[in-house]
């Protein structure tokens, strides 16, 4: 089993969180991912279901929040314009 760092800043969009987490063997994003928050390391328990490839990626406390925020509502998948955001 492999064990990786996750590499997306926690205002990152969700497209980006969601690239971070795909599978590294066949390229999938179509990853179920589960928070393990047990202990000193967070990390997310990730299991490819294309390949079904499952690797532990570890997390900063900030990644943790981040993701624990979508436990139970997805990742915004939808590309925006960072233009849009600046407006805002």
């Amino acid at each position: 089993m492999a064990c990786e760092t996750a590499h997306f800043r926690p205002d990152e969009p969700g497209l980006l969180v969601a690239a971070s987490l795909a599978c590294p063997l066949c390229l999938s994003s179509d990853v179920r991912w589960s928070l393990d928050e047990g202990g000193y390391d967070r990390r997310a328990r990730c299991v490819c279901t294309a390949c079904g490839h499952e690797r532990d990626v570890f997390l900063t406390p900030e990644q943790a929040l981040r993701l624990s925020l979508h436990r139970t509502c997805p990742l915004d998948l939808t590309p925006h314009s960072p233009d849009l955001l600046t407006a805002l």
